[in-house]
C-alpha cells in the first residue's frame, strides 16, 4: 500500500510540475470527447426521432374509382401477403366519404351528387422493415397489384432524416478520429517532458535496482489522470450544452434532447484509456532496457 501511494503521489507531483504542457494535454483530451459525445448524443436523438416517425408509420393505397367495394376488396386481401405488412385496414368508399367530410367539413355526395371517392387500404409497416429503402419496397409492391392507382406514404422524410444520420455520425467519426490522433500525441509528448525532467531520478532508481514497471507507473499515473481530468471538462461541457440547447428548445416545440445512458461514464473510460495509451506511448520508447542501459 505504501508503495502504491509513493508511486501515486509522484504521478501526482509529475502532473502539477508540468503544468502548462499538462493543462494542453486536458484540454485536447477534452475537445476529443466533446466531438466524439456530441456526435453520439446527435445520433442517438436523430435515430429515436426517426424511430418515432417509423413507429406511427403506414401507407396508403387507392383502388380504381370504377371498381366497387366488392372488387376493391378483393384486390386488398393481397396486401397481407406482402413481406413486412404488419396490419392492414380496409377504407370502403363509404369511409373514405366520412374521411373527406372530417377533413373539409362536406359530405362530398351533397356537393356532387354521387361519391366518386375511390375505397382504398392503410397499411401498417412490421416493425424489422421500418426503414426507408425497404417501405419503399413495399410501397411498390403495393402498387403492383392490379387496378391500385396511387400509394402514398413519407417515405422521403425517413429519407431524409437517415441521410443526414448518416452524414452527422460520420463528420464526427473523421473530425475525432483526426483530433483523438492529435491528442494522443500531445500526451506522449507532454509524460516524454517529465521523463526528461526526471531523467536523474530514473537513472538513481534503475542503479538501486527498481523495476521498468516501478520506474513506469507514475508515468501512467500522470497519462491517466490527465485523460481523468480532460474527461471530467467534456462531460460538464456537453451537460451544460445539452441544458441549454433543451432550454432553447422548450420555448419554441415540445421536444427535449435526450441524454443517452452511460454518456458520462462512458467519456470518463475513454479519456482515462486516451491518456494511458498516450502515456504508454512515451514510456515504451524512453523508459526501454535499452534507453534505461546507456545511460
Amino acid at each position: 500500500m505504501g508503495k502504491f501511494t509513493f508511486l501515486a503521489g509522484e504521478g501526482i507531483k509529475s502532473l502539477w510540475r508540468d503544468k502548462l504542457p499538462a493543462l494542453g494535454s486536458m484540454f485536447t483530451i477534452a475537445l476529443t470527447l466533446i466531438i466524439f459525445g456530441t456526435a453520439y448524443l446527435i445520433f442517438s436523438n436523430f435515430d429515436r426521432a426517426t424511430r418515432r416517425l417509423q413507429s406511427q408509420y403506414r401507407i396508403d393505397a387507392f383502388y380504381d374509382p370504377l371498381l366497387n367495394n366488392q372488387e376493391a376488396y378483393e384486390n386488398y386481401k393481397r396486401l397481407k401477403d406482402i413481406e413486412g405488412v404488419a396490419s392492414t385496414e380496409f377504407v370502403s368508399k363509404e369511409r373514405a366519404a366520412d374521411i373527406f367530410k372530417q377533413e373539409f367539413g362536406e359530405d362530398v355526395v351533397d356537393v356532387l351528387g354521387t361519391n366518386p371517392l375511390p375505397a382504398g387500404a392503410i397499411v401498417l409497416v412490421a416493425r424489422g422493415y421500418r426503414t426507408a429503402d425497404r417501405i419503399n419496397a413495399i410501397a411498390d409492391q403495393m402498387l403492383a397489384i392490379p387496378r391500385t392507382t396511387d400509394v402514398t406514404y413519407r417515405g422521403e422524410l425517413v429519407r431524409i432524416l437517415e441521410r443526414y444520420l448518416q452524414f452527422a455520425l460520420l463528420a464526427g467519426l473523421v473530425i475525432g478520429a483526426v483530433t483523438l490522433l492529435g491528442t494522443i500525441f500531445l500526451v506522449s509528448n507532454t509524460i516524454k517532458l517529465s521523463i526528461y525532467a526526471k531523467r536523474d531520478s530514473i537513472d538513481t532508481l534503475y542503479l538501486l535496482g527498481a523495476t521498468r514497471q516501478f520506474i513506469r507507473l507514475p508515468f501512467l499515473i500522470d497519462g491517466t489522470l490527465q485523460g481523468l481530468f480532460g474527461a471530467v471538462l467534456a462531460a460538464m461541457a456537453i451537460l451544460g450544452i445539452l441544458d441549454v440547447m433543451n432550454y432553447i428548445l422548450e420555448q419554441f416545440v415540445l421536444y427535449r434532447i435526450i441524454r443517452p445512458p452511460f454518456l458520462t461514464t462512458g467519456l470518463l473510460l475513454f479519456g482515462m484509456i486516451l491518456g494511458i495509451v498516450g502515456s504508454y506511448r512515451s514510456i515504451r520508447k524512453f523508459i526501454s532496457p535499452r534507453e534505461l542501459g546507456t545511460r
